[in-house]
């Protein structure tokens, strides 16, 4: 994730208002420092926006009912919270669709799929569980294949917690605030102490492993991706049934997958300074330290 000066730096610009353009329009102007604060701290209330943005409460109001009409926030009624909405989402994969994650992971996937045979999956994350975004399925039979576009929890899939465990610790509780842990089989991870545990694992091997978690008779094998301010912007897994994929497998599997999302990640900028390749193990985000 990114440095806790770049950290700094992101929070500081997304405070301060922008210098206008050549057409300043000022509503418009204000709706986007909203929207880059929100980026930036994940969650915030109306008297917290409207300090930040140096915009009066009457106005930011205003501002944010338009934007949550039309999807771009949400607000958490019980709590009077904003965040993000799904229409930005939409607008992002639009983006990434023709260029960006999916574009750069693609030819990684392939050699992937080729060398395994097992189905290959490219996710992002979401606000309450991770987004497909590529999906190359396996030609066995028997196989293990999600749709893109499909939800899924973070803390059942191997994709979910690869990005969970670079991720900080403010979002990791927010997270269980909004969203119960499912038991989802008899190996699901409920307890929330068990579950930063193995996300801690999951930053000291550089992978995170599904055994049966999210779907009886499924395993999946995932590592994470990072931009160049060393944020996660998504996974990369591999998954199957467990009669091909045997907890040993996955572990030889590990190695291959962590590979390709190192290829991924150098692709989207991020510089990689573990003298041993491996993905960062405890790195600091804008909104915080990781989850522990």
């Amino acid at each position: 994730m990114a440095s806790r000066s770049q950290a700094s730096t992101t929070s500081e610009t997304a405070q301060e208002p922008r210098r206008a353009g050549r057409y300043p329009i000022a509503v418009l102007a204000k709706a986007l420092d909203l929207l880059d604060l929100l980026d930036a701290h994940e969650v915030l209330t109306l008297t917290e926006l409207s300090a930040r943005a140096g915009i009066n409460k009457a106005t930011a109001l205003r501002v944010l009912a338009n934007l949550e009409d039309r999807g771009y926030v949400e607000r958490d009624a019980a709590t009077g919270r904003y965040r993000l909405g799904f229409r930005l989402l939409q607008l992002g994969m639009r983006k990434t669709e023709g260029l960006d994650l999916r574009t750069a992971a693609r030819p990684i996937l392939r050699r992937l799929h080729a060398a395994f045979d097992e189905t290959v999956n490219l996710a992002v994350p979401g606000p309450d569980g991770i987004i497909y975004i590529d999906i190359l399925e396996s030609a066995h039979g028997l196989r293990m294949a999600a749709t893109v576009g499909r939800r899924d929890d973070y803390h059942s899939s191997a994709l979910g917690k690869a990005m969970m465990a670079y991720r900080a610790a403010s979002w990791f509780d927010e997270v269980l605030r909004r969203q119960p842990l499912v038991q989802k089989t008899p190996h699901t991870i409920v307890d929330p102490d068990t579950l930063r545990r193995e996300l801690a694992r999951v930053r000291e091997r550089g992978y995170a492993l599904d055994d049966e978690e999210n779907e009886l008779g499924a395993r999946c094998v995932a590592a994470p991706i990072f931009d160049h301010r060393g944020g996660v912007i998504g996974a990369i897994s591999l998954s199957g049934p467990a009669s091909r994929l045997a907890p040993e497998r996955l572990v030889e599997l590990a190695g291959s997958i962590t590979a390709a999302s190192q290829q991924v990640s150098a692709q989207m900028g991020f510089k990689d300074t573990d003298p041993d390749g491996c993905a960062p193990s405890a790195p600091a985000s804008k909104q915080g330290e990781v989850v522990r």
